[in-house]
């Protein structure tokens, strides 16, 4: 048995635009606070469906991201039940396997775990999620030189997702949880998420 989830991602951090972190560089701030949400569309784990629920991470890391000792927040839906509350967590802390969890040997502290209701809506090249009372992240993706498409990084040698990621900025960013952090026209990745283990 195992796990296989597929669905919608994006994220927003304290970067400039472009983020140097998926690049191995230092952020381009003192430290990068990262958040990071997920809608899963289908999967499951273990025969648990999944389909329809939704993740977050809150993550604040050092100049340099690879250099370790995170401190991380995980936010699961609320709506979930315990089956699938235990599933979401496996998966997104990295825990179950698969790709993320080649992040958890970077991470010092686990500063909760909780559930909370989680809205995350993306259509239309904008993207918002709103984590109970302690994150709103919203952002809209940036377009390329033709005027139509967004600029895409493909196959960066780090990052949450190993999909092609929109490149985009954050319109707002406001974190009240295991630490406070607020900005905005800073970096986002947009991208559709596949992860299996």
């Amino acid at each position: 048995m195992g796990f296989t989830v597929e669905g919608d991602y994006f994220e927003a951090c304290s970067c400039a635009v472009s983020c140097p972190c998926v690049f191995l560089g230092p952020a381009t701030e003192d430290a990068c606070d990262l958040f990071c949400a997920w809608r899963v569309e289908r999967g499951e784990k273990d025969g648990v469906d999944l389909a329809g629920l939704n993740a977050a991470l809150a993550v604040h890391t050092p100049k340099q991201m690879t250099d370790g000792n995170w401190r991380v927040a995980l936010y699961l839906d609320d709506r979930a039940s315990s089956e699938q509350r235990e599933a979401l967590g496996a998966i997104f802390s990295g825990q179950a396997g698969g790709h993320l969890a080649n992040l958890v040997p970077l991470i010092a502290e686990v500063a909760g775990v909780e559930a909370v209701p989680i809205e995350f809506e993306s259509s239309n090249g904008k993207g918002s999620v709103r984590v109970g009372s302690v994150l709103t992240v919203r952002a809209e993706q940036s377009v390329g030189m033709d005027g139509e498409k967004p600029s895409v990084i493909t196959n960066p040698p780090f990052g949450a997702v190993a999909q092609p990621v929109r490149q985009g900025r954050s319109t707002e960013v406001r974190y009240d949880g295991a630490w406070s952090f607020s900005t905005q026209e800073r970096n986002a990745f947009f991208t559709e998420f596949a992860y299996s283990g």
